[in-house]
């Protein structure tokens, strides 16, 4: 179970630029599902993931994940160039294996099958992430993500910049993740098909207040009754 309690999150606290872009949740999420996140733009998805995943910290409340400590959530920024810091792409993707993979001979297969995933060959291993395209950027930080296996898996616009083959193909083998693992996976997006497509429930977000959060099906008829 992932649980906010009194939730809230302010940037810049006690300023003229004080902003409240989360306002006194309080969530149950359940997991191993897929779960999508709704709202539109400034609504306060991007700082309740970040808060989830743990790169900002409550200014208020707590967020409580079962068996915390035993957990790796891995996180997809929005924008891909926040999250790459390495010179190669040998070495972004493979940053996390030296942390978490016992078998360092396999590390180079991991590394490819994880470029091969999101539609890069055996050619991008020794670019430079930086001088890549935004798409190709965004490929790179989502091989890195997988190659951790995380137990929760948070997605911030998976698909912005890809083509549509590259979309399914990610697509499909978040579905496969899921299904072979039972992971928790949080899709926060602006594209409705992909909402539809994959979540079995969702949250609705709205000015930084979570109006609902129930089944996908319902939500998208909640949506409709508040336009």
């Amino acid at each position: 179970m992932i649980k906010f309690e009194s939730v809230s999150y302010i940037y810049n606290p006690e300023t003229i630029y004080q902003k409240k872009a989360l306002d006194n949740i309080n969530l149950e999420i359940d997991e191993n599902e897929i779960i999508g996140l709704i709202g539109k733009s400034g609504s306060g998805k991007s700082t309740f993931v970040k808060n989830l995943c743990g790169l900002l910290k409550p200014t208020h409340g707590k967020i409580y994940i079962d068996n915390q400590n035993k957990k790796k959530i891995g996180y997809v920024f929005q924008y891909p160039e926040h999250q790459i810091f390495n010179m190669t792409v040998y070495d972004e993707v493979g940053f996390a294996i030296k942390n978490i993979s016992e078998n360092q001979d396999k590390k180079k297969e991991i590394i490819l099958d994880a470029l091969n995933i999101v539609g890069l060959s055996y050619n991008y291993l020794n670019k430079n992430p930086f001088e890549l395209s935004g798409g190709e950027k965004r490929k790179v930080a989502l091989a890195s993500i997988f190659v951790m296996q995380p137990d929760i898996l948070i997605l911030d616009e998976p698909t912005v910049g890809l083509d549509f083959k590259t979309q399914k193909n990610i697509l499909n083998h978040i579905e496969k993740l899921f299904n072979k693992k039972k992971i928790t996976v949080i899709i926060s997006s602006h594209n409705m098909n992909i909402i539809a497509e994959l979540t079995q429930k969702s949250i609705v977000i709205d000015a930084g207040k979570i109006i609902f959060y129930g089944e996908t099906y319902e939500a998208f008829g909640y949506i409709e009754k508040k336009k």
